[in-house]
């Protein structure tokens, strides 16, 4: 019987597609009908993720149009999204995982650009050619079942540094086209000084919406819903603002009034119209490009299949790479941006669809997972409203660029809160008392945790000297090397124990839970430690730590929130008076 999981080597050809069809295939009604179980949850993850898909899809068809010179852009990425992800909500395994042309693919089509450029050849012809392979590579791939290597090997450490690698691409991006207003010699001082404003504008009106969902203000439903549409009310907003200003000189987007490509050819890409040694040049970007979706695929997979988010019917790792390769194929021919499995959009996606519970860690609220309305209905409508959009192709394109910007940041700032590297990197700027209760802090020596974060911000570094260079097309075969270069670091160097790195990136590192049998978890199994001290129930932990309902720290954690979970509040608020042994090499 096939794996839950779906990332196992079958020993037959094909085997992993038709194993994972025949799983997803027994749940494909359910996929469909659940979607009317849960209304509200499905119509407010579809509008939450038709705004996050429909920014960022003009955001980088813009910047796309920039350093493309025209030939690629909005136009080509809202058809790119719409088209891909629509067949990708009927056909796909997992619906869930959001497809869109994202920031590696969109680096990688710029650099291809710049090739194409100095070469003096055809470059969507060259595109064209370089997803055609690019989609026969994939299907080798998923036809092996090698998806299941990067499903089975990459860790917490492959998994953050890409995610951050991802994030900084969009950070970046956004504060550098920012500042280029003042060097353009086409913009006035008062243009640039109010397109930076206006791109700061929409990061913090989105960051404060998103930042009230676990904030003590309002009601519940008032923070829900303000969450979920405070980034389009922040580019909605700042729009307005710029209407209403006198500041004239603004950039604004890019897209033509009629449904057509940016430049003036067929939307078919006739692969004989290039310069006839075209598709041997293709196969190596095509190597490269498919390296890339190897890794960011399969990644994208991973991190929404993660125990925390409990998704129940299953993944297709394989059958879904099979899909993908068609939509390369297709997009490619098409001349449009060929799509992807998206960080952080993802998992993000998969959270907006969940019942979540919120309790509360230091005065802190944070959420858990306790179910994901799985289901088909609501991918469809985020890409059928991507589609719509073509009607308000005016009021696109009196957005101006500067906002667009904005949403670049907000994206990568948004990418890092969950990212284990990104909080290991502030940790070294804390004060050792106020660090989170997780496990790596509390078991592993914390210069052990620092070294282990400087080899993560060593690779990043790599990766981004990569990317700024002449090779930067050969840029994802160094982040799929990451998968041997832990091995080899980690196993063969033996810089660290099995079990600090079971905390540091096996497991991941999460605060201690409660379980359905009220035992006390630490990343999702029972600790030894308080087993072996008889406190491993959250009532004996209390009486151990003496914490007594009249006590001040129960009091304290016990009025924060009314949960089921406050035993385990009252438990970490006392952390710091139950000493654990670090774990010795």
């Amino acid at each position: 019987m096939a794996s839950k999981r779906g990332a196992d080597f079958t020993g037959k050809f094909a085997g992993g597609i038709v194993s994972d069809f025949k799983r997803r295939w027994a749940v494909y009604k359910s996929d469909w009908v659940d979607g009317f179980k849960a209304p509200t949850k499905c119509l407010s993850a579809t509008l939450f993720m038709y705004f996050a898909c429909l920014g960022p899809a003009i955001a980088f068809g813009g910047l796309a149009y920039k350093e493309t010179d025209g030939h690629v852009g909005a136009m080509e990425y809202l058809c790119s999204q719409a088209l891909s992800g629509i067949i990708w909500a009927v056909f796909s395994g997992q619906p869930e995982i959001v497809l869109r042309p994202a920031g590696p693919q969109t680096v990688f089509l710029i650099e291809l650009f710049k090739r194409c450029k100095a070469w003096r050849i055809d470059f969507l012809v060259t595109s064209a050619w370089v997803g055609v392979w690019t989609g026969i590579f994939m299907l080798c791939i998923a036809s092996f079942d090698a998806c299941a290597w990067v499903a089975n090997k990459c860790t917490k450490f492959t998994q953050d540094i890409f995610s951050l690698f991802v994030c900084a691409i969009f950070i970046f991006e956004g504060f550098k086209n920012l500042f280029t207003y003042f060097s353009d010699d086409k913009y006035s001082t008062a243009a640039a000084l109010f397109s930076l404003m206006l791109g700061v504008m929409t990061l913090q009106l989105g960051l404060w919406a998103v930042h009230l969902r676990s904030s003590p203000y309002m009601n519940a439903t008032i923070r829900e819903l303000t969450a979920d549409f405070g980034l389009a009310s922040a580019v909605i907003i700042a729009s307005v603002t710029a209407k209403l200003s006198k500041i004239s000189g603004l950039e604004h987007l890019q897209i033509s009034n009629n449904f057509e490509p940016s430049m003036q050819r067929d939307w078919w890409i006739d692969l004989g119209s290039g310069d006839k040694f075209i598709p041997l040049i293709a196969i190596f970007p095509a190597l490269m490009l498919t390296a890339l979706y190897y890794v960011d695929m399969n990644v994208a997979t991973l991190l929404c299949n993660t125990p925390r988010l409990k998704m129940r019917k299953g993944a297709a790792y394989h059958y879904n790479f099979a899909v993908l390769a068609i939509l390369v194929f297709i997009t490619s021919m098409l001349g449009l941006p060929p799509p992807t499995g998206s960080l952080p959009h993802s998992p993000q996606y998969v959270l907006a669809l969940s019942d979540v519970e919120e309790y509360t860690v230091d005065g802190e609220t944070r959420t858990k997972v306790i179910k994901v309305h799985e289901q088909r209905l609501s991918p469809l409508l985020v890409n059928v409203l991507v589609a719509l959009s073509f009607v308000v192709i005016p009021a696109l394109k009196s957005i101006p660029m500067s906002v667009l910007f904005g949403l670049f940041i907000y994206t990568g700032i948004m990418g890092l809160y969950d990212n284990h590297f990104w909080e290991r990197i502030t940790i070294a700027f804390m004060e050792p008392r106020l660090h989170p209760p997780t496990s790596y802090v509390r078991h592993v020596p914390l210069s052990r945790v620092h070294a282990f974060t400087c080899v993560q911000i060593a690779c990043v570094g790599v990766l981004w000297g990569i990317r700024s260079s002449p090779i930067a097309l050969t840029f994802p075969i160094f982040i799929l090397a990451l998968m041997p270069l832990r091995i080899l670091l980690f196993k063969k160097f033996n810089m660290f124990s099995p079990e600090w790195l079971e905390l540091l990136d096996a497991k991941g590192a999460k605060p201690y839970e409660v379980d359905e049998d009220n035992q006390i978890m630490e990343d999702g199994r029972e600790n030894k430690w308080l087993s072996n001290t008889g406190t491993a129930s959250a009532s004996n932990f209390m009486e151990f730590a003496g914490l007594h309902e009249s006590g001040p720290a129960f009091g304290n954690a016990a009025s924060l929130h009314a949960h089921t979970r406050s035993d385990a509040d009252a438990m970490i608020t006392a952390r710091n008076r139950i000493p654990l042994t670090p774990l010795t090499k």
